[in-house]
């Protein structure tokens, strides 16, 4: 093939390329002009705000909407309880044993959820071997205060200050002040928001999971919180303990960071029923308040001698997986020691003989005739 005729097929297949790619843009603007000629109707004005209308996503319940699908899976039970304010799924697992001593309900670390792989869920299935019915439930995320708002355009103002010399007297100018207003109005505004009802609505969860056990024909009762939840578990107990049979045992108490809540260390005082504190050893990079914490907490029951509060150290394995078997043998030996023998040692106990009024030895009381 001599140069000409290469040329040629060059050139026509160069056409042919060009009239396609002016064909195919015709085509798309045809197309584009229809669907804008198209009239819009309502329902296609709603479909397209709603696509533009940002879900926030919850992380805390679709994670409780999933542990609920696999409960279910699991043939476990899943009861939904009602308050004024929400509803909740509860995580209800009934005693295998024959003799039922009673109901625990686990309140977990509000950072936390029911079927926690470290203390909460192992407590949760390996009480009911030994005779314990459980109940646990979600806590609401805490709510943090607000942190304080930053006026960096303060900066702008000390570098566009004149230098003076030293004696004389700093006067504000119009640009301080009109910087200085908004950011004390703006502080305000925070310290002005509404408390939230956090305390209300656990403690409104907890009376309903309460009621729930109660529903069930369990009288018996122990509260069981871990982490934060051994805050509003001592204050769920201290509203409850005059009104029914309520035991508590907190483990690895900590504050809870949500500001509606009550101070653990004032709660104590508070509490006259049967309380087991149980707390791990602390890690080496734990400040140094988190270490005093367990020793304030028993500080605090001796001097308002409470002679119910009982303090015991865990050993370190219980804050890995392979401890959880010993933690949840461990505990039901406590529930067997200060609750159940307990109790059948005050029900066992004869009552104490009459005083003796002023009798000489060997005296007999003289008997008076029917």
């Amino acid at each position: 093939m001599n140069t000409k005729t290469r040329n040629f097929y060059n050139t026509f297949f160069i056409i042919v390329l060009l009239n396609f790619a002016c064909s195919h843009a015709s085509w798309a603007e045809d197309i584009t002009k229809t669907t804008q000629d198209q009239p819009t109707t309502p329902a296609t004005q709603s479909e397209t705000q709603q696509s533009k209308i940002r879900i926030e996503p919850n992380p805390q319940q679709s994670l409780l909407i999933d542990l609920s699908r696999i409960q279910n899976n699991q043939n476990a039970e899943v009861i939904q309880l009602n308050t004024d304010s929400d509803k909740f799924d509860a995580f209800y697992k009934e005693s295998s044993g024959a003799i039922t001593h009673g109901g625990v309900i686990i309140l977990p670390d509000d950072r936390t959820h029911p079927k926690w792989p470290l203390i909460t869920n192992p407590l949760r299935v390996g009480l009911t071997d030994f005779g314990w019915s459980t109940l646990a439930i979600a806590l609401p995320p805490p709510v943090t205060p607000n942190h304080p708002i930053r006026t960096l355009p303060s900066l702008k103002v000390i570098k566009n200050k004149p230098l003076q010399s030293e004696g004389e007297p700093v006067e504000p100018t119009a640009l301080d002040e009109s910087i200085a207003t908004p950011a004390i109005a703006k502080e305000s505004k925070t310290t002005d928001s509404p408390i939230p009802q956090t305390y209300n609505n656990i403690m409104q969860r907890g009376t309903a999971a309460i009621q729930a056990l109660q529903q069930k024909g369990i009288n018996r009762i122990v509260l069981i919180g871990t982490g934060t939840g051994a805050t509003w578990a001592a204050a769920l107990a201290a509203k409850w303990q005059d009104q029914a049979n309520f035991k508590l045992i907190i483990i690895n108490a900590e504050q809870s960071s949500d500001i509606s809540a009550p101070a653990l260390l004032e709660l104590i005082p508070e509490l006259t029923l049967t309380t087991l504190d149980m707390y791990s050893a602390n890690p080496k990079s734990a400040s140094t308040t988190q270490k005093q914490q367990p020793r304030q907490r028993i500080e605090t029951a001796r001097r308002n001698q409470l002679n119910n509060y009982h303090q015991s150290r865990l050993p370190k394995i219980t804050n890995k997986l392979p401890g959880q078997e010993w933690l949840v043998r461990y505990t039901r030996g406590l529930l067997t020691t200060y609750v159940i023998n307990a109790e059948e040692k005050v029900i066992n106990t004869p009552p104490a003989p009459p005083p003796s009024t002023n009798q000489q030895p060997g005296a007999r009381k003289k008997q008076t005739p029917i």
